[in-house]
């Protein structure tokens, strides 16, 4: 997030002022579906759980893959006994998905709204021993305020854009004043580095991205099984993570290869997908649809192991459409499943090139998608799959660099 108002002073003053109108915001968002009704509170810096006994730390992730991402720290941390991790996030989609997904001492709550009342109230409450905000998911009052706090601050897996870093430049003041704050910065690339460099007045190590050191995704062998029965024989390609954006790009894609492919659409946004199996004549999955026609709608939370396991190549979402940025390809890449990607992919360029320089991912615009799903269907991408499957099996440290840096700040 990166705030047009170039002062801390100038920041908190306006949030202090828009506060009153932010019931509104969260109103609008609880009819469209993006909040729970049943927790709005926490937006607001309430809970009805109290503070555990022990060593709390609290872990940042702005959506569905930041929080995959802390995954596997929050579980090497819970392994030092009492310790609690509360984990916050921003959508409902990760909120609901961490429901399901995080370990005995851990604990969910979603992100207050960033003014000076609500989060003095968050900290207030939490007293973390440690906040880690992840990748460029930056709240200033939430920095702030920890910092003021006496709370020890880390931001790790940083990753911002060439857009990203030029937009905090033109506000040096905020920039140096956020950025300061913290007192472990990991960045995910060198451009990263460089960039907040400027910001934090100091150099920064780049440890290298996070995601490459994540485990490949599992899933149900039942379903699989259940699911490969009812599609049957058939050649299946994915259309994984896709932005209501660029949806028209993959109905077209659907249009064209209908007769040769059976499709398994997986919307990065699950409330999408009633909307797309609509329009596909076919049954979405959250509503106990089977495979039938052409075409499947997976908008179940948690299965992108499931429909990369089925499927024979995955186009990645995310990317075709100029407001798009990209999407983490390393999914399936442990997959062994053959990856082609759209355009535009800013947040994962510096991936993408390594990846385009192992001969591990394909970079395509609609037209070309159409051959390179056909090529992998066909069974002509396996050395490319197996590159990319080669790559995303090779570990960078990144994950105990990030474990000891973090120890250092208990």
């Amino acid at each position: 997030m990166i705030n047009p108002l170039k002062t801390p002073l100038a920041y908190r003053v306006v949030t202090s002022l828009v506060a009153p109108f932010l019931p509104l915001l969260i109103r609008m968002r609880l009819k469209a579906g993006k909040e729970d009704p049943a927790r709005q509170r926490e937006r607001y810096g309430v809970t009805d759980i109290k503070r555990p006994l022990g060593t709390v730390i609290w872990m940042h992730g702005a959506s569905v893959g930041e929080t995959q991402m802390l995954r596997p720290i929050i579980a090497r941390l819970l392994q030092t006994p009492g310790r609690t991790v509360l984990v916050t996030s921003g959508t409902k989609t990760s909120a609901d998905l961490m429901a399901e997904q995080l370990p005995e001492g851990a604990i969910h709550q979603y992100l207050p709204l960033d003014t000076p009342r609500a989060t003095a109230r968050f900290i207030g409450h939490w007293r973390p021993d440690l906040a880690v905000f992840a990748e460029s998911e930056i709240w200033p009052n939430l920095i702030w305020t920890a910092q003021r706090a006496g709370v020890p601050l880390a931001l790790i897996n940083a990753r911002m854009s060439e857009k990203s870093l030029a937009g905090w430049a033109k506000r040096l003041p905020m920039a140096r004043s956020v950025f300061g704050a913290f007192d472990t910065i990991l960045t995910a690339d060198r451009q990263t580095a460089d960039g907040i460099a400027t910001f934090a007045m100091n150099s920064l190590p780049n440890i290298g991205n996070l995601k490459l050191d994540a485990p490949a995704l599992d899933y149900d062998q039942a379903q699989f099984d259940a699911l490969r029965a009812e599609i049957g024989n058939r050649k299946i390609w994915l259309a994984a993570s896709t932005h209501e954006a660029e949806e028209e790009v993959f109905h077209r894609l659907h249009s064209t290869l209908r007769e040769e492919a059976y499709m398994i659409w997986v919307p990065r946004h699950p409330e999408r997908g009633q909307a797309i199996a609509d329009r596909l004549g076919t049954t979405a999955r959250s509503h106990g649809g089977k495979p039938r026609g052409q075409a499947y709608v997976m908008d179940t939370m948690g299965e992108m192991g499931l429909a990369l396991a089925l499927a024979d190549i995955c186009v990645l979402g995310g990317s075709f459409h100029p407001s798009l940025m990209g999407h983490n390809p390393l999914e399936a890449a442990r997959a062994g499943v053959p990856v082609i990607t759209g355009p535009y992919h800013a947040s994962f360029v510096d991936l993408f090139r390594k990846m385009n320089d192992f001969d591990a991912i394909m970079i395509a615009d609609p037209r070309e998608a159409v051959t390179l799903i056909r090529d992998g269907l066909n069974g002509r991408l396996d050395d490319i799959a197996a590159n990319a499957q080669g790559f995303a099996s090779q570990s960078s440290g990144t994950l105990d660099r990030t474990i000891q840096e973090l120890e250092q700040l208990l």
